[in-house]
């Protein structure tokens, strides 16, 4: 057993460095003797589990892992956001989870409209948002529409902030949205039914149902929604600022997501993911525009296979297969127009240890992409491309931190993807905290409507390419946390569709911009009796400018980026004691520019939302027959959003509701 003699021999290293460090702690009353003896307790018992279970490596002072799984080392030095538990019961839009914390710019249409994400002033196109792995942007006009994707209770969400291609690929260059799904289900049988209605004429459906039986595990949910989204606001474009209320807004919406693991004793494990879902969305006038009848249709299809092998613990593979197709219907002003695009792609990666500081990882990555639009040069051709590439990674880690390098060649059909690059380091110092570095190369190729468009794509444009750099100290100590951050981005060859001497609009590399500013956030937990409390701030400058124009408009030298805020920043207060918890969640968003010599801005605003959820249950620990736990659980939960009914604008002209409410019950099993 060559294996196991090794991973214990890693085990008894690691329990015998935490031990040393737990001694090194400066504590001097009795009490904390004994929480010495405990810790050491603990560090076993957290230690010996980790010989077989997959772990995560989120802070820069956990010790190396006794596996290989527990290498996460494509994280080192990244400034992140993650987001904390919220008092919800349902799922909530993506768009909504960001807004309501603002980590990253929401250009938002409206309720249930196009929303896309943005962040470090990169705009939606070089902010990509991954679902279990796989990039959601689409190839035909490089942007995820964030009010799509569902998150329910249990699933992870990350902002990473920086430039990531080296990672990830084409695309990420001033940060990315990582959203898991939780495939974790209850042994047996567990289940959940909610129902709920809010303002607007909002009606919601939710259900999930899970099997967890030895080696498998199953869960499917589906979720339905529908809203009339006819709020009433003042149509400031119009003479006098008349109250008016939204008209042609009305939303369908149905999600339909099947999870499936199976755990093959330690050395294989397979899991599957099928995302299925369809939209319907009026679309309503711009507050400058008469009333015209114009809807969209959405349609698509996701599936995710992922399989992992073990052949050891020092040693991992994983292969990624995935699938995705998405067909979109437009009408406008009585004409259809359609899209479709498909993608199929395979990811395999090899992993292992070195000894016990040096972890590396390399693989290959596939894909092949297909579109066909009613707008390109031939309706009746689907238009492709495939993209290969090669990378690796190592990092090699010491007692006070790790240091981490990347490097990835694409090829792109009929495009010369650059070379890309990222190095990370953490170190940390003891009662100062600790520092964290990030520097990378990165570009993002042009989007299938840049190239093809009828008469007006351009086939030969060059992919945007750039660097980006981060710098943060972190510091914690027992329940307060803070980090401060700064970073700055150049971006060369920004893809921008712009109007010609004729006033014709038609792609072409026409700027470099560059985005710099800094960041803070902090995080304070105290308890008061039966009450657990949890204060959370965070604040963001970024100052996106064009340093360079290569066209006639020499107005937008020097400007900032349009719907970019100087300012933005948030703050989280959450509560619990007993079944009730309750989160109010105030955000600010600066001024906004909306014409490229920025003489035109939409005002900064404030927003808050208030979250409550009290939970009813019967006795889980009370005796049953057949010597069984039945747990059942009702919870009410509500929501008030925009809860000082503020008015709002995050796209000019497209207004947002006032306050407005919901109310759901959930029952759970």
């Amino acid at each position: 057993m060559p294996h196991l003699s090794h991973t214990i021999s890693l085990a008894i290293f690691s329990f015998k460095t935490a031990s040393k460090l737990i001694d090194n702690i400066k504590l001097h009353d009795c009490r904390f003797l004994m929480f010495k003896k405990a810790s050491r307790a603990a560090c076993l018992m957290l230690i010996l589990p980790a010989l077989t279970v997959q772990g995560q490596q989120d802070s820069m002072y956990v010790l190396p892992g006794a596996t290989i799984r527990d290498a996460r080392f494509d994280r080192t030095g990244f400034a992140a956001w993650k987001a904390d538990s919220l008092p919800l019961e349902g799922a909530v839009s993506l768009s909504e989870r960001l807004l309501w914390e603002n980590p990253v710019a929401m250009r938002i249409n409206g309720p249930g409209l196009l929303a896309t994400v943005s962040a470090r002033g990169a705009g939606p196109s070089r902010s990509p948002v991954f679902w279990n792995g796989i990039n959601l942007q689409s190839p035909q006009n490089g942007v995820m529409d964030a009010s799509l994707l569902p998150l329910w209770p249990g699933d992870r969400l990350e902002v990473r902030y920086g430039g990531q291609s080296a990672i990830r690929s084409s695309g990420a260059m001033g940060g990315a949205v990582l959203v898991e799904p939780d495939y974790s289900v209850e042994k047996n049988f567990s289940g959940s039914l909610g129902l709920a209605a809010g303002s607007f004429g909002r009606r919601e459906a939710q259900a999930q149902l899970g099997i967890s039986q030895g080696a498998f595990a199953s869960k499917t949910r589906l979720g339905w929604q529908q809203a009339d989204n006819d709020f009433p606001f003042k149509n400031t474009a119009r003479i006098g600022s008349p109250d008016v209320r939204q008209v042609n807004n009305r939303l369908e919406k149905l999600d339909l997501q099947q999870f499936n693991r199976w755990v093959n004793t330690d050395k294989n494990q397979v899991k599957t993911a099928v995302w299925h879902q369809r939209v319907f969305r009026e679309i309503p006038p711009a507050m400058t525009a008469a009333e015209v009848e114009t809807w969209q249709r959405d349609r698509s299809t996701r599936a995710v296979v992922t399989w992992e092998h073990a052949p050891g613990t020092r040693a991992l593979w994983q292969m990624r297969g995935a699938y995705i197709d998405e067909a979109i219907l437009f009408r406008y002003a009585g004409d259809v127009d359609s899209s479709r695009a498909r993608t199929a792609l395979l990811n395999l990666e090899y992993s292992s240890m070195v000894g016990r500081r040096l972890s590396w990882k390399a693989g290959g990555f596939g894909a092949r992409q297909w579109a066909t639009a009613d707008g390109y040069s031939d309706t009746s051709r689907w238009f492709g491309q495939t993209r290969l590439a090669g990378f690796a990674m190592a990092e090699w880690q010491w007692r006070n931190g790790r240091l981490t390098a990347l490097v990835r060649q694409e090829y792109t059909e009929n495009l010369a993807a650059p070379f890309t690059w990222s190095m990370g380091g953490e170190v940390a110092l003891g009662e100062a905290g600790g520092v964290r570095f990030h520097l990378s190369r990165n570009f993002n190729l042009p989007t299938f409507n840049d190239r093809f468009w009828q008469e007006y794509g351009k086939p030969d444009l060059r992919p945007e390419k750039g660097y980006s750099a981060d710098a943060g100290w972190m510091f914690r100590k027992k329940s307060f946390s803070m980090e401060v951050t700064v970073f700055q981005l150049l971006l060369d060859d920004w893809i921008l569709w712009q109007p010609d001497a004729n006033g014709i609009f038609k792609p072409d590399n026409l700027r470099k911009v560059s985005s710099r500013g800094g960041s803070f956030s902090g995080h304070w937990q105290w308890n008061s009796g039966d009450w657990r409390c949890r204060f959370s701030g965070f604040y963001q400058y970024v100052n996106a400018t064009n340093v360079a124009v290569y066209d006639q408009f020499e107005s937008a030298l020097h400007k900032q980026i349009l719907y970019t805020p100087n300012h933005s920043g948030g703050c989280t207060v959450r509560v619990e004691k007993g079944s009730f918890s309750g989160a109010y969640l105030h955000q600010w968003t600066g001024e906004q520019f909306v014409t490229t010599d920025n003489s035109l801005a939409l005002r900064a605003y404030n927003l808050g939302n208030l979250l409550l959820r009290y939970s009813f249950q019967n006795n889980p620990d009370q005796p049953m027959e057949k010597k069984q736990r039945k747990h059942l659980q009702i919870t009410l939960d509500i929501r008030l959003e925009n809860v000082w009914n503020r008015p709002c604008q995050t796209i000019a002209n497209r207004p947002m509701p006032g306050r407005n409410g919901r109310l759901g019950l959930t029952l759970a099993w």
